[in-house]
């Protein structure tokens, strides 16, 4: 089974993100049915998988675990996609594009950590949104405003 973890923030940054989003999520990683976890992560500027959901985030972070449902051929297709944007480079511009609703500076090659997830159901054609929604205007509190996911889990970052 996919996973989410939706992080609400505490650092300066995730306050802003969660203020200008009108959420309470400021990250999502992904956690692969095998339990890897994936992040885009913008202080290594890239795609990276880390060993635990605390990894680089503030202990005392309050971390929400939704699972996704996928069927088994959309979990395979997905694996396979976030495996290959590992070690891709972080959208900075792409962040912007979504604050600033432009999409000409969204860059395809590049993630922010809820457009990965994002990017990944448009490739196995599960659909959270119009079809007309893009990665880059996907906020991390946005992904939990549909029926799709099911609260499963909570934990503090240590």
């Amino acid at each position: 089974m996919i996973k989410i973890a939706q992080y609400k923030g505490r650092s300066l940054t995730s306050k802003i993100i969660r203020f200008a989003t009108r959420g309470e999520y400021s990250h999502t990683a992904i956690i692969l049915t095998d339990g890897v976890v994936v992040e885009a992560w913008q202080g290594c500027n890239s795609v990276r998988v880390v060993l635990d959901l605390s990894d680089g985030h503030k202990a005392g972070t309050e971390v929400d675990i939704y699972s996704v449902p996928f069927t088994r051929e959309q979990e395979d297709v997905f694996v396979e996609y976030i495996g290959s944007q590992i070690g891709s480079k972080y959208d900075y511009w792409g962040l912007l594009a979504f604050f600033a609703n432009k999409a000409k500076w969204d860059r395809a090659d590049k993630n922010f950590c809820s457009e990965l997830f994002y990017n990944g159901c448009i490739k196995v054609g599960f659909r959270l949104f119009a079809p007309d929604v893009l990665g880059w205007q996907v906020s991390p509190s946005m992904l939990t405003r549909t029926p799709e996911f099911t609260l499963i889990d909570k934990i503090i970052t240590h």
